[in-house]
């Protein structure tokens, strides 16, 4: 991917450009060679990796607040990946699954490697069985072959037993945040980026489960 760019000039963006936030701000939010608009996207990631590293540290102890940091910055570009491409790339997945096996003791220390690698198993399987099942029936996808591989990784991070309260919590956010987009834009969407809300509920459920 080599290093970033601007998206109309093409120049290659100097590191003191790219302090999070800070570069944002001075720009006032546009590029220093050809006065590009960065827009708000780069904003809110960066706005979101902040919070995603401070909030533990205010609410849980400091190594459970340090995984739980690892563990959502990971997190991070799949939401957002999801969210705006629908997009869960494997690469990523696998690494949040293989780095879970590490953190997870610390981010859920009462859950043994018995029960992550059973969370594995039920996540990928319990989603992807609804995604085969739906896919036969109706004769479409009705769900990306990204969400079950995540909801496997999740269940490596968390154990087994996260993975209901996770799933429903995952569930809720999208239907109210579709529900909300729905009424606003007078539009139905049928995309739905099941995989963010995953990613989302998995984060929380860590916070203040």
């Amino acid at each position: 991917m080599g290093r970033s760019r601007c998206d109309q000039c093409g120049i290659q963006i100097a590191a003191y450009d790219l302090l999070p936030i800070i570069s944002l701000l001075l720009l006032r939010g546009k590029c220093r060679t050809c006065g590009q608009k960065i827009g708000l996207v780069s904003f809110r990631i960066e706005l979101a990796a902040m919070l995603i590293g401070a909030v533990p540290v205010l609410i849980l102890p400091e190594a459970q607040a340090l995984a739980a940091a690892i563990f959502g910055w990971l997190l991070l570009p799949l939401i957002m990946l999801d969210h705006y491409r629908l997009w869960l790339p494997n690469r990523l997945v696998i690494l949040l699954a293989v780095v879970g096996l590490v953190v997870g003791p610390m981010l859920t220390p009462d859950i043994g490697l018995v029960d992550r690698l059973a969370g594995l198993f039920t996540g990928f399987l319990s989603l992807e069985a609804v995604r085969l099942v739906y896919k036969k029936y109706r004769q479409r996808d009705g769900m990306g072959a990204g969400d079950p591989k995540l909801f496997g990784a999740l269940g490596i991070c968390l154990g087994w037993q996260a993975l209901p309260i996770t799933l429903l919590m995952a569930s809720a956010i999208g239907l109210v945040l579709f529900s909300i987009l729905d009424l606003m834009t007078n539009h139905h969407r049928t995309a739905f980026p099941f995989g963010s809300y995953l990613g989302v509920a998995a984060y929380l459920a860590v916070l203040f489960g």
